[in-house]
């Protein structure tokens, strides 16, 4: 007999999107909190900071994150691999922003 599957799947990928989304928005507080010059390089994002503050920003964020999230569990229903492609581009994009941060944040 077959082992059922339980939870959702490619749960591994989304804790790691969301926890580099979530490394990002850290990231970002602590260049910005600095004033010395740090500007949110994504216009969108930006314009709900502008308009928003930060919190603003963060729930603009928070819900691209959860609207990928959705995305690649409703595609993971008919090809999971193409949604694990999507998650795992997702995170290497958000990991070279923090990265990229982290290294503004103690190279200036």
């Amino acid at each position: 007999m077959a082992k059922k599957r339980r939870g959702l799947p490619l749960e591994d990928e989304t804790a790691w999107y969301v926890l580099l989304n979530l490394g990002d928005i850290v990231a970002t507080w602590a260049l910005l909190r600095r004033n010395s010059g740090f500007v949110e390089s994504n216009p969108i994002a930006r314009w709900f900071y502008h308009g928003w503050g930060f919190t603003g920003m963060v729930w603009f964020k928070l819900g691209m994150v959860a609207l990928v999230v959705t995305i690649a569990q409703v595609v993971a229903r008919k090809n999971e691999p193409l949604a694990r492609t999507l998650l795992v581009f997702g995170c290497i994009a958000v990991g070279c922003v923090f990265f990229y941060s982290y290294w503004l944040g103690t190279h200036s």
